[in-house]
């Protein structure tokens, strides 16, 4: 019995420390997701200069608080259910990171159409960090244990990409049917989740834009030659292949 309670004591401890690290991950969030939008919309060149913008619309109550408190408890509820899947773990920790970097894409892609290089740079960081990790600790999400299959992670994301977006360039000349902003993210996406769940991550990213595209065209919302950001299904796709994409891929060969 005493084995049990401390078990269940130590279990609750470490939720409530991930839920604290998730909520303060979520404000920084909201913070950066302020600052960035500041920057691309308002055209400011200086992060301080937007740094005490935020500072002054947070103290006259007009720095988003809405879209604060979804950016928090979405930040704090990924983190929640990564560790429940991985635990306290080297793999929740770089996945949590991506989660990050993902959640602010997918609200500054929202309202700008931009995926800013500081990101990618950012996720690029954060996956180096993955990969040398998993040279000398392997990584449960690459499964085979090889310290080059992180590399390969980067083929099915941004190489399909880059292809798909200079066919546009040359049959459609001006149109740009990919932009470059979600080729360049596909790079750390691939090399944290590798290949496997990567190319889950392409389709299921496709088939959610889809989806919306024609949910969005039938409200009337948005025209066929209107364009929408491909980021947040990216984001939304990535967070469905840590939690579910190993059974996803299973469930589907088990039918071939």
């Amino acid at each position: 019995m005493e084995e049990i309670f401390i078990s269940v004591a130590t279990y609750t401890v470490k939720y409530f420390m991930v839920l604290v690290a998730g909520l303060a991950a979520g404000y920084l969030n909201s913070v950066i997701i302020h600052i960035l939008l500041d920057r691309i919309l308002l055209e400011k060149k200086s992060l301080l200069e937007c740094w005490r913008d935020f500072r002054d619309k947070k103290r006259k109550g007009e720095a988003g608080e809405i879209r604060e408190i979804i950016v928090v408890f979405s930040t704090a509820a990924v983190f929640i259910l990564v560790f429940s899947k991985y635990g306290l773990t080297a793999d929740f920790a770089f996945f949590a990171y991506l989660m990050c970097i993902l959640i602010i894409m997918f609200f500054i892609d929202i309202k700008t159409k931009t995926i800013p290089n500081g990101l990618v740079l950012a996720g690029l960081a954060g996956s180096a960090a993955a990969f040398v990790y998993n040279i000398f600790l392997p990584l449960k999400i690459y499964e085979d244990g090889r310290w080059w299959s992180p590399l390969l992670g980067i083929l099915p994301g941004s190489g399909l990409l880059l292809l798909t977006a200079l066919f546009g360039a040359i049959v459609f000349k001006n149109e740009e049917v990919m932009g470059m902003g979600d080729v360049k993210i596909f790079a750390p996406v691939g090399i944290f989740l590798g290949w496997k769940m990567c190319a889950l991550v392409l389709v299921l990213s496709m088939f959610l834009g889809g989806l919306a595209s024609i949910i969005l065209i039938i409200l009337s919302i948005k025209k066929r030659k209107d364009t929408i950001p491909f980021g947040p299904f990216i984001a939304i796709a990535a967070f469905i292949a840590i939690m579910w994409g190993q059974d996803i891929w299973f469930w589907y060969f088990s039918f071939l």
